[in-house]
This record gives structure tokens, sequence and C-alpha cells, in this order.
């Protein structure tokens, strides 16, 4: 259901510009004991209770089933609502009324419904605090994620990658050992090859695992990857060459999944200085590949140590896999902030979040400039963050209004999180999903 704008709370808008990442570590840190052990900090994300129920409830999830048109006008290409709807599902996760994150979902546009019922587990140290992109298999039976936490301190959010059956809401870790099966929350980190089979990285490198072995494999080991997503047998990852809020250098790149090899050419993403920040669940330049794997849209930066986010300024480009023939997009996009960028299921769009000040949700073509006056440039309300996922037909797209990183949990000052939905060409987006985080939406086979 569309709210009216007036129903918008602007209170939500982050454009005050406040400091990232400390507030939630703080949060944290008043929950962790003086003594602690090291142990109490691993993944729980196996502990799982079949017969416990969340207490809240996904309200609406607006216009996910079927093929829809664009509502309002819009000159430029978005949706395809001809084509036939594949497989798909939209998740993510809130918290139950034990304050433990629980994964949701619709798939193929059925009514949402919660897929984990994980425990609590009273950890010394905190350590369910939220879930990663939950993506599906392309046969929507298995879920790759992983459940963790800051790991008592205030360093990124990471936790064990693990498989969750999406009938039964069952949590199998894959086997191994920290640093090797532990991945981050809030980037692209892992997805599927076909339906029993796994990639994942981790800061040890490159695995695959397929469902039910005794062990994942070592593919490659890569240097500092932060982000990955894989099209065709094509593997594109960025790597950030120091870390954290001291600043450092971005590149992306490429590997061969069949061959394991790596393709050579990288794509500069420009520096970062040091950040105003705690060196937490720290943010890279934004980038996505294509569908076909063909091109690649990205954020470039320019270095500011001391400001908030470290850069002084950004641009966004479109180019060949290889970084070659590249064009400026969004000309007219003014930001100090790493932003997320994915491409439309369709190609000839990227979703911009978290490009402040505001308005920091904004979608343009893959191929016009986009100056002033452009038609297939627009910018939304309310702001959002983290990464704006599409929906199938590229009619609309899903972003949360906090960050995993930045938010205390139930019961914490500020405001609840939600998932908002916005049209393509249309202005004001609209709640779609109460006090979900960390949305993905999966289009599979």
């Amino acid at each position: 259901m569309r709210l009216p704008d007036s129903s918008l709370d602007p209170s939500r808008s982050l454009a005050s510009g406040r400091p990232q990442f400390i507030a939630p570590k703080l949060a944290l840190v008043a929950l962790v004991a003086v003594a602690l052990l090291v142990a109490a900090c691993s993944s729980t994300a196996s502990s799982t209770a079949p017969g416990s129920s969340s207490s809240a409830t996904a309200t609406s999830v607006a216009s996910h089933g079927g093929a829809t048109s664009t509502p309002g006008s819009s000159s430029g290409p978005t949706a395809t609502p001809s084509a036939p709807a594949p497989n798909r599902a939209l998740a993510w996760y809130q918290y139950d009324s034990d304050k433990v994150p629980q994964i949701w979902a619709s798939v193929n546009g059925a009514t949402p419904r919660q897929i984990t019922h994980v425990a609590p587990d009273h950890a010394a140290c905190l350590d369910q605090v939220a879930w990663g992109l939950p993506v599906f298999s392309p046969d929507m039976t298995h879920i790759v994620t992983s459940l963790g936490s800051f790991n008592c301190g205030d360093g990124a959010l990471t936790g064990t990658v693990s498989i969750v059956d999406v009938a039964s809401g069952a949590v199998t870790p894959v086997p191994g050992s920290a640093p090797a099966n532990v991945i981050r929350l809030t980037q692209r980190v892992d997805g599927w090859i076909d339906n029993s089979t796994i990639w994942y990285i981790s800061y040890s490198g490159l695995y695959t695992y397929v469902l039910g072995a005794g062990s994942a494999t070592e593919i490659a080991t890569l240097h500092n990857p932060e982000d990955a997503v894989l099209r065709g047998s094509t593997l594109f990852w960025s790597t950030f060459a120091t870390g954290g809020a001291g600043g450092g250098d971005f590149q992306l790149h490429r590997f061969d999944m069949s061959s394991h090899t790596d393709l050579g050419t990288t794509i500069d993403l420009g520096t970062v200085g040091t950040c105003a920040c705690s060196p937490g669940d720290y943010l890279l330049p934004g980038w996505d590949a294509s569908p076909d794997g063909s091109h690649v849209a990205y954020q470039k930066v320019t270095p500011a140590s001391g400001s908030v986010g470290g850069i002084a300024s950004a641009q966004f480009f479109y180019a060949n896999a290889d970084g070659s023939g590249a064009s400026q997009i969004a000309h007219v996009v003014s930001t100090t902030h790493l932003a997320t960028v994915l491409i439309s299921p369709n190609g000839q769009l990227v979703s911009i979040a978290w490009a402040l000040p505001s308005p920091s949700v904004i979608t343009a073509s893959v191929s016009s400039p986009g100056h002033s006056g452009d038609p297939n440039l627009h910018f939304y309300h309310p702001d959002a963050v983290g990464f704006a996922v599409w929906k199938w037909d590229t009619s609309s797209f899903w972003a949360e209004t906090i960050n995993p990183g930045d938010y205390g949990g139930p019961g914490s000052a500020g405001p609840s999180p939600d998932i908002d939905q916005y049209y393509v060409g249309t202005a004001s987006g609209s709640l779609s999903i109460p006090n979900g985080l960390n949305p993905w939406y999966t289009i599979g086979s």
C-alpha cells in the first residue's frame, strides 16, 4: 500500500550530517561485561528454536509480486511488465520479541513470513546483532548469509557464513574456523554458483562450498577483499588497500571462476582520507556489474582527511567490464559520502543510495550523462542508506532508512528502522516494511 506524502516522517532524513558509526558501538559497549572470554564472541547462527515466534510482523510489502507498471510519469527506461516473472524473493531481517534478529521473506510474491527462529543465547558478549544480506538460491530453497555482531569491540559487523533452509528455517554454519569462514554482514560477500554450491569471500580469500560437504574449498588467496558479485563465471571484487578509518585506496578486480585466474585489469575507485569516525563498519565506494557482466557502474572518490566519510568529492561512471570506454553518468549528483550503486535488472538504470547530503536516493541512466534537466535522472525522498535493491522488472526498488551498523537495536534511542519502496520517476517513496533491515532481492531461475 502506498502512503500519502503527509505520512512520511521527516525526522528520518539523514541530511543532518551526523558522524557515522559511533552511536551503535557505544550502545553495544554498555551491554558487554567487564570480563569476557574470546570464545563468547563466536557466531550463534546454528542455535535454532523452531517453536519460537516473532511478536513483530511485516505488515506490508508493496508490489513485489507479479508484473506492474510504474506509477506516475517517467520518460526514462523503466519497467518491463510484459516479461514473465522469474523466481524471486525479497528478504530482510527484523527483531523478534526477544530482541533477536530473524530473517523474513516474500517468495514469488507470497505473503511475507518469518524464515528463521533463532533462540537467544544470552551470551556475555552480544553476538546476535544482525544478519548479513539474505541471498536466496536460484530455486528459492536456501539462503546464504551470516548472523553476527561487532565481536565485542568496534570492528565491522561479521559472522560465520551459514546456509538457511527456507522450508524449515534451520541454520547450518559452513564448516571451518575463523577467519576463513567469517564474512562481513553489510557488504556483498557471498552468493550462489548453482542451487547446491555457494561462493563467499572472507579476509582469507575466495571459497566455494557444496551443501552438505565436510569443508569449503579455497579457490584463491585474494588480497584485502571487501565486496564481490558473480556474473556468469566472472567474479567482480573490490579491495581496500589499507582499510578502516585510516583511509586507503580502492580498486575493482575481476577473477575467472572457471580457470581460477585473475583477469588482470583493475579499475581505480579512488582514495579516502582518514575519516572523523570510529573504525567500525566502514563503507566503500559504490559499484556494481551489469547482469550480463559486460559493464560496470561505479563511484570514484577523492580524499579529504578529517571529514566524516574521508572524501572530498565523488563522480559516477559507466564502463566496459575491464574499465575501458568509461563515461561519466549522474553528473549533477554531488556527494561527500561513500554511496551504494546497483545496476537494474534490465541493465539500463542504476540506483544510488546514501549519496548525502539530501536527497540521497537517485536513479540515473547508464546511457545519458545526467546533467540538470536530464529526463532519465530522478531524485527521491525520504533519504535511505544501504543497497537500493531492484525489483525484477525494474519498476521499483527498496532501501532501508537505517544501516545495521548504525542501529543500536530495539529500545535504543532514535528512530526505528524501516524499508521504503521507491517507484522509478515518482519522487516520494513510501513505507513498505516496518522494522526491516538489510533488504536483498534475489532474481532466481
